[in-house]
This record gives C-alpha cells, structure tokens and sequence, in this order.
C-alpha cells in the first residue's frame, strides 16, 4: 500500500497502491494458472475485470500452480523465451508490440536479442540452469494480461534465488546483473556491483538485504527495511494484525496493509470505507482518501468511469482523461529483460 498524492478541483485525493492481499480488500479474480510454456494468454486487461470469482471450496484449478515448471535446455532458449515474450506481448496488445509488423518478427529480433545476452556468458565457460530458466517462463504465463500489481501477487521470480546463467568471474572482480543471472562463478553473487562470496538467498530473517542501491531478497514473510538505529537495511518479520508497536504509525511499510492503533499499541487494519483516513492520507484496500469528504475512505471507481485523479481508479488503472484506463499489464516489460 503506498500513498501519492494526487488533486481534483473539488478535494484532495490519495491513492492507495495495494501489493498485498487482506481481508479489508475486494477479492480478486484471478485466471487460471498456466504452466505450459507454449500456451498463449487470450484474455485482456479489460476481459479480466469481467471474470467472476468463483466461490470459496468451488471446484476449480486448485494445485496448478504447484506444478513443477518444464526446464528450458540452452539450445532450445532463445527461441523458446521469444515465442513466449512475443506472444504474450501480442495477445496483452502491449503498446511495444506496434513496433513489429507481426508475432514473427517479433520472434526473430528477439531470439536474436536473448542471444546477445546470453552468449558473451556461456562462451567463456558460464553456466545455463534449464531449472530456473522454466520458472522464469512459468512466472511470465501465470501474470497472464495482469497489471502490475496483480501480477506481483500471482507470482514471482528473482534471478537472485534461480540464476538462469552463471559466468566464470572470480572474487573480487568486477561485474554485472541481469534478469537472468550475473557473470561471478557459481558459489560467488554480483553484488554492488562485486564478486563476493554468495550468502544463502533468500535471506534469512536479520541478515544485511541492501548493499548501497543493491536490494536483496528477504524470505517470505519478512522485509528488507531499516534497523532500529537507521544504520543498516536488514530482513525483518512482516508484523501481523494483532503485533504490539509503537506510536501512531504504520506497522511495517504501508502495503502490508497495517496501522498501529497509539491507543492500543497494536497493529490492525488500514480504515475500510467510511471510516476516517489514517492521517488524514491512508486507507486500506480498494479504497482512497477523499478530502472533499472530510478525509474518509471512499471506494474506487470502475474502469470507464470519471476520476480527477489515479487515486480513485482500480488498481493498475490510471486517470488518463479524466477516466480510468487500464494501465498495460506486466507482461509488457517482459522485454527489458532482454
């Protein structure tokens, strides 16, 4: 959940950006899982938002995203990520997809792109993880035409904790990062921009996660935010509803969806609609704080609808206009991986 400010002639407004699920918060409907690498997304931005959500113990797609991901051999790579970048790009009608007269030439420039990328590593010796490189595909199939934000929260992959490529680079060398791995050695991580000794990723509860504009990966359930003393980013627990804290404050970063009652001393959920902002600039989700109406929670509008701000529109929408337009699904920068 993070707060930005926005204006309207009538009132001031402030987003709330959801990252994380709660029980404050509208429920998504999200598509099935896909775990084929082949398969390609048909639903839109604009069909998602038609999608009903199917009842709680339904029959439905249960354990599909638990499948193992098909690895990607080296040799089969190039061409494979570029059949799956291209249409995926294509049937989410990605504006960068205007660029390519058809899904074929889209397929050949990019083949040749994640070649560029992938050769200089592995002609001098690096590795290719046919593993990691199919969880990278599967994370792309399951954000389907998802927004950002959505996306995020369908799943997710760090070449941090599956390195697709691995160079040859000793201690100490200088060195880089991608989307698919670093150039250091198998058992050492590229990290400010170093060959060092790799720590365990993710990382564990209390271990250092930034190396000045390098953040690391925290375990699930934790954090990367600042020590009590402001000296040192380091992997904390995510408080819970219910945590004791201090002050009238947030109970972790704000998309955890967590304010600290001062009464109380206790974490519980951000202001649902109706109720008074927190500081007169936070709510929970599917809500924003609308200034026109003494500073309360208010629900976002639909897609279509008038806004005078982001703020009122749905998550992964914009006010473009003065409506809620969709803003383009992740997918679309799938290719600055490359």
């Amino acid at each position: 959940m993070r707060a930005i400010d926005g204006q309207t002639d009538q009132a001031r407004v402030v987003r709330h950006v959801e990252l994380a699920p709660s029980s404050v918060a509208y429920r998504l409907c999200y598509p099935a899982r896909v775990s084929t690498l082949r398969t390609l997304i048909t639903a839109g931005v604009a069909t998602l938002t038609l999608l009903g959500c199917k009842p709680p113990g339904g029959d439905g797609d249960e354990g599909d995203g638990d499948e193992p991901a098909t690895p990607i051999e080296l040799d089969d790579a190039p061409a494979l990520l570029a059949e799956q970048v291209c249409a995926q790009l294509f049937a989410c009608s990605c504006p960068s997809a205007v660029g390519y007269e058809d899904e074929a030439e889209c397929v050949a420039t990019k083949t040749a792109e994640i070649e560029v990328m992938i050769d200089p590593i592995i002609g001098t010796g690096g590795t290719w993880s046919a593993e990691c490189a199919g969880e990278l595909a599967q994370t792309w199939s399951q954000w389907a035409c998802l927004g950002p934000t959505s996306a995020s929260r369908e799943a997710s992959y760090s070449s941090r904790t599956c390195p697709i490529v691995k160079g040859t680079l000793a201690l100490g060398a200088d060195c880089s990062v991608s989307g698919l791995g670093d150039n250091c050695q198998p058992g050492l991580a590229c990290i400010d921009q170093v060959c060092v000794e790799s720590p365990t990723f993710p990382i564990a509860v209390g271990g250092v996660c930034e190396y000045n504009w390098d953040t690391l990966p925290c375990e699930s359930g934790a954090i990367c935010d600042w020590n009590e003393d402001y000296t040192q980013r380091t992997c904390q627990t995510l408080p819970q509803a219910g945590d004791s804290c201090t002050g009238n404050s947030l109970c972790g970063p704000a998309a955890n969806d967590l304010i600290c009652n001062g009464e109380t001393a206790t974490c519980e959920p951000a202001p649902g609609v109706g109720e008074p902002c927190f500081q007169e600039f936070l709510c929970g989700p599917g809500t924003y704080c609308d200034g026109g109406k003494d500073f309360t929670c208010q629900p976002r509008v639909e897609l279509g609808d008038g806004c005078g701000a982001d703020a009122v529109c749905p998550v992964d929408a914009s006010c473009v206009g003065n409506l809620c337009v969709a803003d383009a699904a992740a997918v679309c920068g799938i290719q600055l991986w490359f």
